[in-house]
C-alpha cells in the first residue's frame, strides 16, 4: 500500500472518530426499543453483501436502512447503523478475513457517508424551511451514494495507482442500479412507516431480499459473459495463429 493511501486512511479513521464522538455527545434514542428492532434488521440487511466485479470490496443492503434512518431517527442512531452495518459487512461470512486496515477503513467511509447524507439532508431542509420526507430522501440518497462510491474508488485509486477518474466510473455504473431501486424502497418505507409502524419497516427486508437475489444473478450472469467473451477472444487468436497445412 502507499504511502498516500495510508496518510488517506488515517485522516478518514480520524474523521469517523470525531463524528463518533459527536454522534455520542448527541445520543437521543425518543424509542430505544424499535431502534433495536430497526438495528437488528440493518444488521441482517448488512449481511446480504454482493462482490463488485474487479473490486475488492462488497455492497450490501444496509444502505437501505441508513436511508430510512436518517428520515426516522437521530443523527446518532443513523450512525450507529451506517458504523454497525460496516462491521458486519466486513467479517460476515468472507472468503479470507479482512485486514484490519482495510476493516478500519470500510468503518470510516460509512461512518463517515452516513453522517454527511444525514446532515446534509437535514440541514438543507432547515435553511430552506422545508419538511418534505421525498426531499429530505432524495438529497439524502445522492449525498450518500455519490460520498461513499467516491471514498470507495480514492482508496483503491491510491493504493493501487489508478486513474481515479476510471475507478469511480466503473464502480458508479457497477452500483448506480443497485442504489436507485434501495432509495426508493428506502423512500416508500418511510413514507408508509411515519417512524411510528414497524410492520411496514420490517416488509423492507424480503422486499430488499428479492433486489438482491437478482442483482447477484446479475452480475454472476456479466461475469460468466465476460469470461465467454475472452474465452471465443483467445480460441479465435489461436485459430489464427495455428499453422496452415
Amino acid at each position: 500500500m502507499t504511502t498516500k493511501a495510508k496518510l488517506y486512511i488515517a485522516i478518514m479513521t480520524a474523521l469517523a472518530a470525531v463524528i463518533l464522538a459527536v454522534a455520542g455527545s448527541q445520543w437521543n434514542a425518543k424509542n430505544f426499543g424499535h431502534f433495536v428492532v430497526f438495528f437488528a434488521l440493518a444488521m441482517v440487511g448488512s449481511a446480504m453483501k454482493i462482490r463488485l466485479p474487479g473490486f475488492k470490496t462488497t455492497i450490501s443492503t444496509n444502505f437501505v436502512f441508513i436511508l430510512i434512518g436518517i428520515a426516522l431517527f437521530s443523527f446518532g442512531e443513523t450512525v450507529l447503523i451506517g458504523l454497525g452495518g460496516a462491521l458486519v459487512q466486513s467479517f460476515w461470512k468472507t472468503q479470507q478475513r479482512p485486514k484490519p486496515v482495510q476493516a478500519l477503513f470500510n468503518a470510516a467511509c460509512l461512518t463517515v457517508s452516513t453522517a454527511a447524507a444525514f446532515s446534509a439532508s437535514h440541514s438543507a431542509l432547515a435553511m430552506l424551511g422545508l419538511n418534505s420526507l421525498a426531499a429530505m430522501m432524495v438529497l439524502g440518497a445522492c449525498v450518500y451514494v455519490v460520498l461513499n462510491t467516491g471514498l470507495v474508488s480514492l482508496v483503491i485509486s491510491l493504493a493501487e495507482e489508478r486513474p481515479l477518474r476510471e475507478i469511480w466510473s466503473s464502480c458508479y455504473e457497477w452500483t448506480f442500479p443497485y442504489f436507485l431501486v434501495g432509495a426508493a424502497v428506502a423512500g416508500l418505507a418511510s413514507a408508509a412507516g411515519h417512524g411510528t409502524n414497524l410492520g411496514v419497516t420490517l416488509l423492507v427486508v424480503p422486499t430488499m431480499y428479492f433486489v438482491y437475489v437478482h442483482y447477484r444473478m446479475r452480475i454472476v450472469r456479466a461475469v460468466l459473459d465476460s469470461i465467454s467473451s475472452v474465452s471465443r477472444e483467445n480460441e479465435a487468436a489461436l485459430a489464427g495463429a495455428s499453422p496452415v497445412r
